[in-house]
Formats: structure tokens, sequence, C-alpha cells
């Protein structure tokens, strides 16, 4: 009598044992879900168009989900009045700005912070790391500087009648610009008699 073949030597039984198990597993699961999908009724399959979102796999990858996120521009802004208005005064001016905090000179020197300033009929300082002036105290006529060092966001405006430009310019605690400001507007504040 002849020796039959062995169809499957032992060397590769024992190497792919573990794949063969993985895929009886495989094929048992998608037997029990085929048994569980024929026992729903046609009428639930047909209503039930809710897709669990939760589930999903997201195809983003992890580097495109944990990059950073961009720093905005910064920039100082008037919030309630545009180029254009007409005013009447006193008339109020609120301002605000991005990529920046706002805190009091008080504070002191803290990182990323300052406080507001509206330049009237005035240009940029040319000196970069020169103080912005302050005005006379109590000056009407010629206002040119004013600081908010308590950390204010908005004021009221008590300007002569006429045409004014009006800029914002965002300093740090010794009034040394950062040379965050807005863009320069014009307003015309109408006689008070009228």
């Amino acid at each position: 009598m002849t020796a039959q073949r062995q169809i499957f030597p032992d060397t590769l039984v024992k190497k792919s044992a573990p794949a063969l198990l993985a895929l009886s597993m495989l094929i048992g699961a998608a037997l029990v879900c085929g048994h569980v999908l024929a026992a729903t009724p046609a009428a639930a399959k047909a209503t039930d168009t809710h897709v669990d979102t939760d589930s999903i796999i997201s195809t983003i990858n992890a580097s495109e989900r944990t990059r950073p996120f961009p720093v905005g521009e910064k920039l100082a802004y008037f919030v309630n009045i545009k180029d254009g208005d007409q005013v009447r005064s006193p008339f109020r001016v609120a301002f605000a700005v991005t990529g920046m905090g706002v805190s009091p000179v008080a504070a002191g020197d803290i990182h990323g912070t300052g406080h507001h300033h509206i330049l009237i009929d005035m240009p940029m300082p040319a000196d970069i790391k020169a103080p912005i002036p302050f005005d006379k105290p109590n000056e009407y006529q010629h206002q040119h500087y004013k600081h908010f060092g308590n950390g204010e966001t908005e004021t009221l405006l008590d300007l002569p009648a006429g045409k004014h430009t009006l800029r914002l310019l965002f300093a740090d605690h010794n009034h040394v610009p950062y040379y965050i400001s807005s863009k320069q507007i014009t307003v015309t504040v109408l006689d008070k008699t009228h």
C-alpha cells in the first residue's frame, strides 16, 4: 500500500492556524449579521434612514486634526461708527481689538495685552519707539490723543463742529504703540444748535 500524500504539510497548518481562526470568526459574524438582517421587518428597513454619525470613522488623519489654529490678524476697529458718519457731540464711540488682550496700564507689562488710544486729526506717529503723547488737561478745541489706560473699550467724544479724522492705535503699558491700528475714518460733527 502506498502512502497517501498530505495535502497540508504540518508546518503550513501550524503557521496558518491564527489566520484560519480569524477567517472562521469573520464568517461566523457575517452569518449572525445575515440572520439579524433577515429577521428585521422590511417596513422598518424602509423607514429607518437615520445614519449614526458617531460610528463613522473620519478620513482626516491625526496630524490634520491637531495642527495649531492660525492666529488671526491683529486689528483695532470702531464698533459703532464708520467712515462718513454724521454725529452730534458728545457722541459715543465703542472700539475693540482682535488678536490682543485689553488691560489697564496699572496692571503693568502683561505679554499680549495693551490699551486703546484714539488719534484725532493726527497721522500715525513717525517714531515707532516713542510713547503716544498726552493732550493738555481739559483740552477741547485741539484734542489729538485720547488715552484709555484703564482698559476702556468705549468713550464719549466731545469734538467741535466740523470734519474730524479718527484712528485707533493700540499700545503697551508704557503707551508705546504696537502699530495695531484701525483704518482712519472721517466723521462730521454737526453744529449743536441744529
